[in-house]
């Protein structure tokens, strides 16, 4: 009677939840906006704005979603262009949160050291806004002190 009455309330809430949010794959291209906290940013060499564009994928099944990103920073640091894949995975619909982890190719080499980012956005039909927190650190960048670029950052997809 027990598993019954469970199964009576679990697939009624997993089919609501699986209308909640899209539960198919998609693609999309936007733009991320990124500004770094960490103590790099006082480096005079450094800008610690930046603009990225970014193109997901994206694939869920209920509430559960998870995204791969390909994002290019054109002129990041010190003149030269950053590449980063990331994955991540999200728990919502509407409104959603989430963790991630990426790396950096940064003027043709990956970097040493992973980002690990959490992230909060709202989707509106074809529109993801978001913003997000990276932690990460640049062990191997040359002629500076500070390793810490961590970030705060805000996007904008939009999904097809």
């Amino acid at each position: 009677m027990k598993r019954i009455l469970l199964l009576a309330v679990v697939i009624p809430l997993v089919i609501l939840g699986a209308g909640a949010t899209d539960s198919q794959a998609g693609l999309g291209l936007g733009v991320h906006y990124l500004n770094t906290l960490g103590d790099i940013k006082d480096h005079p060499d450094f800008d610690s704005s930046a603009l990225g564009f970014l193109g997901v994928y994206s694939m869920g099944v209920g509430l559960i979603n998870f995204e791969a990103d390909l994002e290019w920073v054109p002129n990041y640091a010190f003149g030269k262009d950053l590449w980063e894949p990331s994955a991540y995975a999200f728990v919502g619909g509407f409104i959603y949160g989430g963790v991630g982890i990426g790396i950096g190719n940064y003027d043709g080499k990956w970097l040493d050291d992973p980002f690990y980012a959490l992230r909060a956005g709202v989707k509106f039909a074809m529109l993801d806004v978001f913003t997000s927190y990276r932690f990460q650190k640049w062990s191997d960048l040359e002629g500076v002190e500070s390793d810490d670029v961590n970030s705060i950052t805000f996007g904008a997809l939009f999904k097809f």
